[in-house]
């Protein structure tokens, strides 16, 4: 009896295991991507079935969270009344609304409107709950990031997860998630657009004796720092973002010139920053250092 008990005890416990797992298993699932189909009907992708959602670098201004980012342009989702004028067409009347085609039908009977099809009229309810859908971009997962030359830096296509949500406000509710194709990127404008933003000219720099920028001591203990601490926490964020090295030079003259090395001299030199490959656009007039 007491045998009989423990495999009983032994079996509970390997249910409850299974049940536990099962569960870790489906919460860890991700939304199913989008059929071409569909996504060709919304005009997210082309024709060709390649996406038309360009990625974009975003950078974030909010206290204690400044950061950059690549992230999906939602400018093709969020279109007003999206659903309804892509997916619905005229019906048996003016008024009606019936799908557009199979595939209109079967999306649209994968979001619950199941009271038409295209070769059926939807209800009126039906028809306006449609009209109400709203689509948004709640997640983004970039493409490869590279350097483009020496100017700017490119990403490779990547994907985004798109919320359809059953309206507009604060109080809506997720109706379905469906992952999406992203397009590459191939100008970015992070030289021209940002990195000058974020290092105008020198007195963006901290460009003082404990930086290792001083008269007559090595180049070599230069240490690039940005005066703002809002600036400094963006450009950290964008070094990671890049996934790159920064390196800096020096040059005796603002175009062309020689190289500066060993020590800072009495002269007037001129900064250089290096991304990687990536070149600043104009370098940088840092006077003369301190003595």
């Amino acid at each position: 009896m007491r045998s009989m008990k423990t495999l009983l005890r032994l079996l509970g416990a390997v249910s409850l295991t299974t049940v536990a797992a099962s569960s870790v298993v489906a919460c860890g699932s991700k939304s199913p991507e989008i059929h071409v189909d569909v996504a060709k009907l919304l005009e997210w992708y082309d024709a060709n079935g390649k996406s038309k959602i360009n990625q974009k670098l975003n950078k974030n201004d909010t206290t204690g969270k400044e950061n950059y980012s690549i992230i999906a342009d939602d400018s093709l989702i969020k279109t007003a009344e999206l659903f309804k004028t892509k997916l619905l067409i005229q019906g048996s009347a003016a008024g009606k609304f019936k799908a557009k085609n199979t595939e209109a039908t079967k999306f649209l009977s994968d979001l619950g409107f199941n009271s038409g099809s295209d070769s059926k009229d939807y209800s009126i309810d039906d028809v306006t709950k449609i009209t109400a859908l709203i689509a948004k971009v709640t997640s983004s997962t970039p493409g490869k990031i590279e350097a483009n030359g020496t100017t700017d830096f490119k990403v490779s296509d990547g994907t985004c997860q798109v919320d359809i949500m059953n309206k507009a406000g604060n109080d809506a509710t997720v109706v379905k998630s469906y992952t999406i194709k992203t397009l590459k990127n191939d100008a970015l404008n992070i030289n021209a657009s940002v990195i000058t933003n974020l290092i105008v000219n020198k007195d963006g720099l901290k460009l003082t004796d404990s930086e290792g920028f001083k008269q007559g001591q090595p180049i070599s203990n230069f240490k690039l720092k940005i005066n703002s601490d809002k600036k400094q926490k963006q450009f950290d964020s964008l070094i990671t973002l890049l996934n790159t090295n920064v390196n800096t030079k020096f040059f005796n003259a603002v175009t062309g010139g020689t190289e500066v090395t060993g020590n800072f001299p009495t002269t007037k030199v001129f900064l250089e920053i290096h991304f990687g490959n990536v070149i600043l656009s104009s370098r940088i007039d840092c006077d003369v250092p301190n003595a």
